[in-house]
């Protein structure tokens, strides 16, 4: 991301790293995409499921397609992207 020279370089800005998405520190928020039944049967999806649960916390969030459900596990906040196939 293109920063203008009166900003700090080391706020607001994206970092691609490859390895263990879930080595990542504690503090590091994650976020995914999902469907609105919050079913995450398929692909990382599943993984999120078995290490954060709260499927029936993201359920009584009630978020339609659009929108995002959150999670907040220690000092971690998963964000939950619901989207929908057209």
């Amino acid at each position: 991301m293109a920063s203008s020279p009166d900003e700090d370089p080391g706020e607001n800005r994206i970092v691609y790293v490859k390895g263990d998405l879930f080595a990542c520190p504690q503090t590091d928020s994650l976020a995914h995409c999902i469907s609105e039944d919050c079913r995450m049967g398929a692909g990382i999806a599943v993984l999120f499921k078995k290490k954060f649960g709260g499927v029936q916390e993201l359920l009584n969030q009630q978020k339609k397609s659009g929108e995002v459900a959150v999670l907040k596990r220690d000092e971690r906040y998963v964000y939950y992207l619901d989207w929908m196939w057209s």
